[in-house]
């Protein structure tokens, strides 16, 4: 499946790729970054940092949250609220978008490109909310089942199929996504993943989108998710607990997927697995699972080899150290859940930290 992505590419990368315009985008990123600095402006010390520092931002903010937190000028909606503007505005800088890591659990509001207005960026949160929804609450929670559409069911579900039917398609630009090899059948130990492209330009997933309004407060809430294929030969070994991946829409077919005239048996025909030659996956660290720090930054995407891990581990084995051979495994592989068991299992699979299709 698909549940993390990334980008980071300029705004100019995004306009030579799709022509389309930030218009829309800029006005909602002007009227969330009023609203945040009229919060921070409340608290001296927050004040002082501004977004243009948003390490040092969500630390303090994490500090807030906790439940031995230091005296602040927020309650804890105000708190969470502040987080979300935070991590979106701070992806917006130097005249680009830099979400190095998205989680979709998240809920951020994002760029994509509708068949509604191919003609303008929108900003979109991931977890699709059907229009027929009349509980906000069960709707709000729906949304941690719908970051992805099976596309090969998208015809027969009901949270998707009026999409599909009204031509509600979209393109959600990424430069790479993430996804975690299982080690165990439980997955208690996985290696995340970083799939990406060699040439590190812009590709498209196929997305279907939905307007939902809200009963409470009658706001529309703008949605979207990811449709899935069966994988390919690298999401075949990194993604094998499902062997799934997400479709991605070759950039000559992008007009037709948004065209209002696009079948539904020819959008489902658009729904295959990328083969992609200059497609390659490598091995990262758990810097992007790791909680109370902000996972938005460059180097959640750098290399890291787990079997040099690995074999530090088996040293220690080799030599009876039981204790110290997990310790070392869990220095790299991370999680206080994993046993001994765990290790001796991974320690006899050849992790590979670079795929790439041949």
């Amino acid at each position: 499946m698909c549940f993390h992505k990334s980008f980071a590419k300029s705004e100019q990368d995004l306009l030579d790729h799709y022509q389309a315009s930030f218009d829309s985008i800029r006005s909602e990123l002007d009227v969330m970054t009023e609203k945040f600095q009229t919060l921070l402006a409340r608290d001296g010390r927050l004040n002082e940092l501004t977004p243009a520092r948003p390490d040092a931002l969500f630390e303090v903010l994490t500090q807030y949250s906790r439940k031995d937190a230091l005296p602040a000028h927020f309650t804890k909606p105000e708190l969470a609220e502040m987080k979300y503007y935070l991590k979106t505005i701070s992806a917006f800088h130097h005249q680009g978008l830099y979400r190095y890591y998205e989680n979709g659990f998240d809920y951020l509001p994002m760029p994509i490109l509708t068949a509604g207005d191919p003609t303008q960026f929108k900003f979109f949160r991931w977890g699709l909310i059907p229009f027929f929804m009349n509980d906000p609450d069960k709707a709000l929670q729906l949304r941690a089942h719908t970051l992805n559409a099976i596309s090969e069911e998208m015809h027969d579900k009901p949270s998707y199929r009026d999409a599909l039917k009204n031509g509600q398609r979209c393109l959600i630009p990424v430069t790479g996504f993430f996804e975690w090899r299982w080690l165990d059948e439980q997955g208690t130990v996985k290696i995340p993943y970083f799939i990406t492209f060699r040439d590190q330009q812009i590709r498209s997933m196929a997305g279907l989108y939905s307007r939902w309004k809200d009963p409470r407060t009658s706001q529309y809430y703008y949605s979207y998710t990811v449709l899935t294929t069966r994988a390919n030969s690298i999401l075949e070994y990194v993604h094998n607990h499902k062997q799934r991946m997400p479709v991605f829409i070759d950039r000559q077919d992008e007009a037709a997927w948004l065209s209002r005239d696009l079948s539904a048996k020819d959008a489902l025909e658009l729904c295959r697995p990328s083969q992609d030659a200059a497609m390659r996956a490598y091995t990262i660290s758990k810097l992007l699972t790791t909680r109370h720090i902000n996972t938005n930054v460059p180097h959640v995407l750098e290399p890291m080899n787990y079997n040099r891990a690995i074999a530090e581990a088996n040293a220690f084995l080799e030599k009876g150290e039981k204790k110290k051979a997990l310790e070392a495994f869990k220095q790299a592989v991370a999680g206080e859940k994993i046993k001994l068991d765990d290790l001796v299992r991974a320690a006899a699979q050849d992790i590979k930290p670079e795929l790439a299709l041949a």
